[in-house]
């Protein structure tokens, strides 16, 4: 969690970015879904946003990940609540549409 810190205040960067797609997270992140709909994301990315939104909107360094998991909306929506809370008005976007889950069984039932 120390990292993105480190860098942001470290620099000088111009992107902060992050992996968070490892095949054990995603299994993480299935079953929090599972259990929550509104999980499926890295929870520790939102920590580590507010340690360092601030900072990162100060310097210009924009944001990068993929931490939004199995569910980018709610990742973004929580992003969005936490500026907020921090006085703070980012651009937040977000990429969707590769869930194929839904589609399962009518993919098994046509073979």
């Amino acid at each position: 969690m120390q990292a993105a810190l480190d860098m942001v205040e470290g620099g000088p960067i111009d992107f902060l970015t992050g992996d968070y797609l490892a095949e054990l997270t995603m299994l993480i992140l299935w079953k929090s879904r599972l259990k929550d709909p509104r999980a499926g994301y890295a929870r520790t990315f939102l920590t580590q946003m507010e340690q360092v939104l601030g900072t990162c909107m100060d310097r210009g360094i924009k944001v990068v990940s993929n931490a939004g998991g199995l569910n980018p909306s709610g990742l973004a929506n929580d992003i969005r609540q936490l500026a907020a809370r921090l006085g703070l008005n980012p651009n937040v976007a977000y990429i969707s549409g590769d869930d194929i889950a839904p589609e399962i069984p009518s993919l098994l039932e046509a073979g």
